[in-house]
């Protein structure tokens, strides 16, 4: 008995499109043409032919049967009927889920968004492919652009995703060895599903038409500034005034950058050495795109949101309050950023005391053995419930009673 078509279709050795059995030939939904722009009646041909679905076994979801493939099940068909979305042709799968975004036609204001960021990746010297399959991710980003440093992948995000979604495809891309930004048009109140990626929020505009038109587009979440402060200043972040390197309430009298929305700190930022689009009294997405291909603007992860900062401060604010690069670009959200140690070892530890805590070998220091962690530091409170503390409030009278032990050993000895 002969194999049917669908077995002899080997999902790994297609892109992510959609399989068209009787010309056995792969379409790209997001493509001009589908991907095939010498054979223009194709969208007429696979509407005709009909049925579709698993009756007509007609239309293969590749991406469904690779992750098949890529988890070890058994091989199976997907089948998918084509129908006209709102927004135009898409492909639905008769197995009830629902559409892949790869498969499902662009709204007209992420071709907007993503021309945009095509275009000013063009005029900065970027080298910009659209939609480009990405074999080492097994992805193919909104937009490419390959720079004299980095390789940049540009995702618009339009309708809202689950993070978990979001996350997968930061860390496919980031495999690739691509820098990925996110880019959309959501309200910063409603974007937490990228605050995990590295993500840029412009206003939504009435026409899509405008965001090709307009000069500026200022960036309404997902960058930020710095200002220099000393210790004590009202930190953005953490909403106290704590010092950001032993988060102590009391200031070590020493200055450090803090998160600003002052104008004059983000006017003062370049996109590069020769800047095709400046900053003005807010950031705004060229010069942030510019600034990203060329690597003068990198991501940094504070908490659980990720947020694009000035290279010039990337290496300070890291060394104050942690966090790497990779962490920034990792696409998850682990529970801690420090090392797996105890809260009063991480706040009064050795090391940072000793870096950051003014001197004071005038006063009296704690042994460390009561307040655990505080062992050369300044006495503290609960240094009179230490008995080794000179604060310790039986003192006096614990000496008397060692004293008195002391005379009892030596007549007894005698």
């Amino acid at each position: 008995m002969s194999r049917r078509v669908w077995e002899q279709v080997d999902p790994l050795a297609f892109n992510d499109g959609v399989l068209y059995l009787p010309a056995m030939i792969e379409l790209q939904p997001r493509l001009m043409l589908w991907g095939h722009p010498n054979q223009p009646g194709l969208r007429e041909r696979i509407a005709n032919d009909r049925p579709h679905g698993t009756s007509g076994e007609k239309l293969l979801c590749l991406l469904c049967m690779r992750h098949q493939s890529q988890r070890g099940l058994p091989r199976a068909p997907v089948w998918l009927t084509f129908v006209e979305g709102q927004h135009g042709p898409m492909f639905r799968h008769e197995n009830g889920r629902s559409p892949h975004a790869e498969h499902q036609p662009e709204t007209d204001t992420h071709k907007a968004l993503k021309e945009r960021k095509a275009r000013t990746w063009e005029s900065v010297g970027g080298t910009v492919e659209i939609e480009v399959w990405r074999p080492r991710a097994r992805r193919r980003p909104d937009v490419l652009a390959v720079g004299p440093v980095l390789t940049v992948a540009g995702e618009v995000q339009h309708s809202k995703e689950t993070p978990r979604t979001i996350r997968a495809r930061q860390r496919a891309l980031r495999k690739a060895g691509d820098r990925v930004v996110w880019t959309t048009d959501r309200g910063a109140d409603d974007i937490a599903f990228l605050h995990p990626v590295p993500h840029l929020s412009v206003p939504a505009l009435d026409d899509h038409r405008m965001y090709l038109s307009e000069t500026r587009l200022e960036i309404g979440a997902g960058a930020i500034t710095f200002e220099t402060q000393r210790c004590g200043w009202a930190d953005l972040w953490t909403g106290t005034t704590r010092c950001p390197v032993t988060r102590r309430t009391r200031p070590c009298g020493r200055l450090h950058l803090y998160p600003t929305l002052n104008p004059h700190s983000y006017s003062r930022q370049k996109a590069a050495t020769t800047a095709m689009f400046p900053c003005g009294p807010r950031p705004h997405l060229d010069h942030l795109l510019e600034g990203i291909l060329h690597g003068t603007w990198l991501p940094y992860r504070y908490r659980d949101r990720v947020s694009w900062i000035p290279a010039d401060a990337h290496a300070t604010v890291t060394a104050e309050r942690g966090g790497t690069l990779d962490l920034a670009e990792a696409g998850s959200i682990p529970r801690h950023d420090g090392p797996a140690d105890r809260t009063c070892e991480r706040r009064y530890g050795a090391v940072i005391t000793q870096a950051e805590v003014p001197d004071m070998e005038t006063l009296p220091l704690c042994c460390g053995q009561r307040p655990p962690g505080r062992i050369g530091q300044p006495l503290v409170l609960a240094c009179q419930l230490c008995s080794h503390s000179p604060t310790y409030y039986r003192r006096h009278e614990l000496e008397r009673e060692q004293a008195g032990t002391h005379l009892d050993r030596g007549v007894a000895r005698s």
